[in-house]
């Protein structure tokens, strides 16, 4: 191995490796951010910096802990009272009540939360939004299903 390490050519090589290997590492962290755009009820656009694993009850948080900074922070009310809702890459718009989704499970269209007040039954929204992806996937093998007969 000693006289390996006395070849510069060697030497170089795994020199460079190192180099590689810490550009890489250095590369994966600048990629776990993303900027993620706020919309907030009082008409605040903020943008924060997030980590793509990090959970939506820590995004809110961090973005009202944000807002205090700005003027009309004063019109928002308690950041449990609101939701995030944005719109996904199949084009539909979704309100995200679980809180602790991650950021990266959400499939956004684009990097875009807006913050709304929940109108109607939480938990009724919920279940029917269940059954519509329940639904929706079994409509989809039924359509297979009926074109094998015509």
């Amino acid at each position: 191995m000693k006289e390996n390490l006395q070849n510069p050519l060697i030497y170089a090589i795994i020199c460079f490796s190192f180099v590689i290997i810490i550009l890489l590492y250095y590369l994966k962290k600048v990629s776990d951010q993303i900027l993620v755009d706020c919309l907030l009820p009082n008409g605040m656009i903020l943008t924060l910096e997030c980590v793509r694993e990090a959970t939506l009850i820590t995004i809110k948080h961090e973005l009202f802990k944000e807002a205090r900074k700005y003027p009309l922070h004063h019109l928002l009310q308690e950041e449990t009272s609101y939701i995030f809702v944005s719109v996904t890459q199949e084009a539909e718009r979704e309100e995200f009540y679980d809180e602790t989704r991650r950021l990266c499970d959400l499939r956004l269209f684009q990097a875009f939360l807006k913050v709304i007040e929940p109108v109607g039954n939480r938990e009724e929204k919920i279940l029917n939004r269940e059954i519509g992806k329940k639904f929706s996937s079994r409509v989809s093998i039924v359509d297979g299903l009926g074109s094998l007969f015509y």
